[in-house]
């Protein structure tokens, strides 16, 4: 980090020091504290606030450290607070975007960027229009920046043309900040899957239960109208399904599929409902059954 600080307003009174430490690419930032209060909610509660980061009583040096913040991206933020528009780029890499858009998120400060918004997208128009490209980087600022054409166009991509390898738990992707519910399989049943891993298990597993089902005259899933059997029959039915599962893969497999088995659970699901059957006695029922015990009593 640089011993003096750069300057955003030479009368600032308030000295930023961003970026870890021992970083080469930190640096540290006079500013007003003033212009980050009124360009970000956030900065005004953490600087105005009872935070640890409002300015000291008996002090005059009053600094703030960022660790967390990438120098790069706060520089843009910083000129935009104390408008040195004209220094601010014109054009951004898909980096730099996704760089400064979770920066503005954190801070909420995302709307003060809204001038240079379409020239930004802009330059990274062909890049993201490539249908050999893959960026999960532009779906995030897209995102925030609230356009619909750049943010359905990679939601697409990331379904149809992503390999599997992109989404793995530990991919450099699981990284990133992500609007909900795009970059997500959602729940898979095996207990050993991975993100768009094979679904053998799943298979073996679904593949039982429609032959168990058909056998028992249950699949394809009739109607309610044209079920003949009576509960206890439907029950009897349904309790002696047998359900496979592939088991260990391998003998030497650390991996036991068994416990995907749903079997249990699904027994345990028919006796919640079995046991949650309404009495068709009412206390109507019971109050009649009462009197006439009365008047038929020696």
């Amino acid at each position: 980090m640089t011993g003096s600080p750069i300057e955003f307003d030479q009368r600032g009174d308030l000295k930023l020091r961003v970026g870890p430490p021992d970083d080469a690419t930190s640096n540290s930032f006079l500013v007003c504290s003033r212009a980050l209060a009124r360009i970000s909610p956030v900065f005004d509660r953490m600087l105005y606030g009872s935070f640890a980061e409002a300015k000291p009583a008996n002090s005059k040096d009053w600094v703030v450290d960022l660790i967390a913040d990438d120098p790069a991206a706060l520089v843009i933020l910083l000129r935009i607070a104390h408008c040195r528009f004209q220094e601010v780029p014109e054009t951004l890499t898909i980096d730099g975007l996704y760089a400064l858009t979770t920066l503005t998120h954190y801070y909420d400060a995302t709307p003060a960027l809204s001038p240079w918004i379409d020239s930004w997208l802009a330059s990274v128009e062909d890049i993201w229009r490539d249908s050999n490209v893959i960026m999960p980087k532009l779906l995030w600022v897209a995102w925030e920046l609230g356009r619909k054409i750049p943010f359905g166009n990679a939601a697409r991509r990331i379904l149809t043309e992503a390999p599997a390898s992109l989404l793995e738990p530990f991919s450099a992707s699981q990284d990133l900040q992500m609007p909900p519910d795009i970059m997500d399989e959602g729940p898979r049943w095996c207990r050993h899957a991975s993100y768009m891993g094979p679904h053998r298990c799943e298979s073996m597993i679904l593949g039982s239960m429609t032959f168990c089902l058909a056998r028992a005259g249950f699949w394809p899933l009739p109607d309610a109208a044209d079920v003949e059997e009576s509960i206890v029959d439907l029950y009897a039915k349904l309790m002696n399904l047998v359900i496979h599962d592939i088991g260990r893969p391998t003998p030497k497999s650390a991996e036991d599929h068994s416990e995907c088995n749903p079997a249990e659970y699904l027994t345990e699901q028919i006796k919640r409902i079995i046991d949650g059957i309404a009495d068709p006695v009412t206390p109507a029922h019971w109050r009649h059954l009462e009197i006439q015990a009365r008047k038929l009593s020696p």
